[in-house]
């Protein structure tokens, strides 16, 4: 049986809708009788976010688990909030399809938890945001109103915004019962590179080669040593390596296209300095399923910050978060997406109380600020996650976030206390 145990918190009873009919009468009782519910897809998230104010249901979707609708001629897919990404990727796949979002655990991760958690990854280098391939949802309101927004074609859809307040909103305006999304053609052929250098000056420079026309890599990361050793097959590759950053690019498209991009990215990162290390075919997808995974909870007791900033503050941000941990004495094991400006930075904190974590902390996004960055805390150990400021300074537009949920949630029955909101 599923522990829908949160932040040692228990719910009194969990629920199961198996239709999005359901799912709003589920909310509509709700509503009236005042109860607090979490909802859940495959729990992969769950660690975002402060302890719930109250909780006293779980609202499971994993029967809401159909795909809804599919037209691969029209490059379109619908499918119910508790589809696996996995399960989804799998049947796009049969059409030579696919949805370009690789975040961690996919055989675990439900569509509608990812996206109420704005969940992201490497192959958001080479193909923007998930807001950017969604197209509408079908949500249930924290009153029971069985809302539609967006459309189901991927043509001339603007203005139909509203689905879009609900990404990375951590379902606090409403549960997503459904949603519809625009997919790509899936590429023939992937393949990656490792670039290393010892000189930490010069990965910046790699990555701003790499981005460089003709190159299109569809995904660019930047690990120093500390990430790469905690990622084994990554570990294995780079084995006698002196301390270092890396920079691994993945290519894709037909087998001429990405070996003449291969051979490109090659001649640009030796031209730096760096050492190349090939990245076998068989082992492709499972070092970058690895990566994602890196991004994810481990409940090894250490602190995952997630900074952004604009893309060619990069390795600034980089610089400071490392900066700040180890004014602490913590070793920050950092992994950074480009060009999207984001850090994903995991500080080993021992035995450092809140006082010092919250200090570390506010350093940081008083120097992202002038970067035009934030940082948000997306896991901390339990001893800490009910002190800290997770979240830091409130974001542009919360007042306009606040007056759609007492709209659309009026008695505040969805994830209390979790979000900002």
């Amino acid at each position: 049986m599923h522990d829908y145990a949160l932040h040692g918190l228990r719910p009194h009873s969990v629920v199961e809708p198996a239709s999005a009919a359901e799912l709003a009468e589920t909310l509509r009782q709700a509503h009236e009788r005042g109860l607090a519910l979490v909802p859940w897809g495959g729990g992969t998230r769950q660690h975002v976010g402060r302890r719930p104010a109250r909780y006293d249901l779980a609202l499971a979707t994993r029967r809401l688990n159909r795909i809804v609708a599919y037209h691969p001629e029209d490059l379109v897919v619908t499918a119910e909030s508790g589809v696996t990404l996995e399960t989804l990727q799998a049947c796009l796949a049969r059409h030579g399809q696919w949805l370009p979002w690789d975040p961690a655990h996919p055989e675990r991760a439900t569509i509608g938890g990812l996206l109420a958690s704005g969940a992201t990854g490497a192959l958001r280098c080479g193909h923007t945001t998930l807001r950017d391939w969604t197209l509408g949802m079908r949500v249930a309101l924290g009153d029971g109103r069985l809302v539609k927004s967006g459309s189901q074609v991927a043509k001339n859809v603007a203005g139909c915004d509203a689905h879009k307040l609900h990404i990375g909103a951590f379902g606090t305006l409403g549960v997503i019962a459904e949603a519809t999304f625009k997919v790509a053609p899936l590429p023939e052929h992937f393949r990656s590179l490792i670039a290393v250098f010892t000189d930490p000056r010069l990965p910046v420079r790699a990555v701003d080669h790499l981005r460089a026309a003709p190159l299109q890599p569809v995904a660019l990361v930047a690990l120093n040593r500390p990430a790469a050793d905690r990622i084994p097959a990554l570990r294995t590759l780079l084995e006698g390596q002196p301390d270092h950053i890396s920079v691994i690019a993945r290519f894709a498209g037909t087998d001429l296209a990405v070996s003449r991009q291969v051979h490109e990215a090659e001649r640009r990162c030796v031209s730096l300095g760096a050492r190349i290390v090939a990245v076998p075919l068989k082992d492709d997808a499972l070092l970058w399923h690895a990566i994602s995974n890196t991004m994810a909870p481990t409940g090894d007791g250490s602190l995952l910050l997630r900074a952004g900033a604009p893309s060619s503050a990069l390795g600034a941000v980089a610089g400071l978060l490392e900066r700040v941990a180890r004014r602490n004495g913590w070793v920050p094991a950092q992994i950074g997406i480009a060009p999207a400006g984001l850090i994903f930075s995991r500080w080993f904190t021992g035995l450092a109380g809140p006082e010092a974590v919250n200090q570390a902390l506010l350093e940081a996004r008083i120097e992202l600020g002038v970067l035009g960055g934030y940082v948000v805390v997306e896991e901390a150990p339990p001893s800490l996650v009910g002190a800290l400021d997770l979240w830091g300074p409130l974001p542009e537009g919360i007042d306009v976030m606040r007056a759609l949920r007492a709209r659309w949630d009026p008695a505040g029955i969805l994830n209390p206390g979790r979000f900002v909101v």
